[in-house]
This record gives C-alpha cells, sequence and structure tokens, in this order.
C-alpha cells in the first residue's frame, strides 16, 4: 500500500475542530474521505502547489470549482495526501495521486501565493444523536451489494481503512461510489449529520445498486487487483 506523504494523527482529529492554512486545489470533480484522486497539473500554479505538498509534506485541500465561469470555489471540502510512490521529478508532476482523509470547512481563502491558499477547519460529521441501528443496517447491506456488483467491472478508487471508525464512514463510502452529478456530491459532502448523510445514501443506493447488479451481469470482468474492496 501506497504511504502518505504527510497526515494528521487521529488523536489531533479528535481534539476537536482543528484549524489549518493549506494549499487549495479547485477540482471539477468532489473528492470524499477514504477516496484517491489524480492530480493533474493542467493549470497555473497547480506543480508548484503539488512542489510545495511534496517538498515541505503537507496535505491540500480539494474544493469542488462551484462556477467554471468566475472560478468560485465551494465552501466545504477535502483534505488530501500526496502518495510518496507516484514517480515525479522537479515540475513532472503528471502522476500525482492524492487520498482524501477528512472534510473541512474554508474559513478565508489567501491570496499571496501563486496558487490558492485557504485557512481550513477541520469538520467532521456530528454522530449524535446516533443514526437508528436500522438505517446503519440497511446502508452497510446495500453498500456491500453495490461494491460486489462494482468489483467486477469498476477499478479500486477508495482506500476505506484510513478512514476513522464511526457510523458516517458507511455514507462517505457510498457517497464517493455513487454516480451523482457533481452538484448532488456536493450537498453530500456538506451535510452536517451522519444520519442525514445516511439517509441519503440508503435512497440513493435503492435507485442505483440494483442498476449496477445488472450492468455486472452484463460487463467484462476487471483483473483481480482493480477490483473494489471494503477490506
Amino acid at each position: 500500500m501506497s504511504n502518505f506523504i504527510c497526515q494528521y494523527g487521529q488523536d489531533e482529529y479528535n481534539t476537536g475542530m482543528k484549524t489549518l492554512r493549506v494549499p487549495i486545489y479547485p477540482s471539477p470533480e468532489i473528492v470524499f474521505p477514504g477516496q484517491l484522486y489524480p492530480i493533474f497539473p493542467d493549470k497555473q500554479g497547480v506543480d508548484w502547489l503539488l512542489r510545495v505538498c511534496r517538498e515541505q509534506r503537507q496535505p491540500l485541500g480539494v474544493v469542488w470549482v462551484s462556477d467554471v465561469t468566475c472560478g468560485a470555489v465551494a465552501n466545504v471540502g477535502t483534505l488530501a495526501y500526496l502518495l510518496d510512490d507516484i514517480p515525479g521529478n522537479g515540475r513532472d508532476f503528471a502522476n500525482a495521486l492524492v487520498v482524501g482523509q477528512y472534510r473541512f470547512q474554508m474559513l478565508q481563502i489567501h491570496q499571496d501565493q501563486i496558487y490558492l491558499e485557504a485557512t481550513v477547519q477541520l469538520w467532521p460529521w456530528i454522530e449524535e444523536p446516533r443514526p437508528d441501528w436500522m438505517l446503519v443496517e440497511q446502508v452497510g447491506h446495500y453498500l456491500r451489494r453495490y461494491v460486489e456488483a462494482l468489483a467486477s467491472v469498476w477499478p479500486a478508487a477508495l482506500l476505506p481503512e484510513i478512514l476513522r471508525p464511526g457510523v458516517s464512514t458507511l455514507g462517505v463510502l457510498g457517497a464517493a461510489l455513487l454516480p451523482l452529478a457533481a452538484e448532488e456530491k456536493q450537498r453530500l459532502l456538506e451535510m452536517p449529520t451522519a444520519r442525514g448523510l445516511l439517509s441519503a445514501v440508503l435512497d440513493y443506493m435503492r435507485v442505483y445498486v440494483p442498476l449496477a447488479e445488472r450492468l455486472a451481469t452484463m460487463s467484462p470482468k476487471a483483473m483481480l487487483h482493480e477490483r473494489v474492496s471494503l477490506n
């Protein structure tokens, strides 16, 4: 498995709403905790952003570009970490790969660098009051079916083992896997509670799981090393 260039300890994350300043990567897609995502230096400043993160061993914030015309970014994103076994020398970061780990809210944007930076506050999903056990069981049931269907046709794009334990984890993984429009994915990312996230993901799963299972019966099989797994 790949190692992170930088990763905040679980104890730090649990101390509360930790605040930090990080480089920001404006993304056309939504990235969730536990999700792998490639970054390409196709815009001015992105290569410098990746260089700084690698050399200073710091995370970056992946934030959805909600309005391409004016470059507006969403207020909620995911703190991500570069994987250290991806080749790249000098300014060649074409193969940069990150993995999301923590959700955050942006508090302030800074524009004193060639790339965008922001002061962000880590924002875990609120797990109290705890979701009903039946809701958790239903999401887990649908997620297992969905992963089993995708395993035969879809390359792996998750590292679920890096996520902190909690009932929100099932919702986060489901939201990352669902083939939704960016606006809907961002809505899931911004849900404040684990209960709300699980309920919304369950509604989508009831639609997409049967479709994925039908697709799995018609599609060519993926190689074993490409299969999605929650183990």
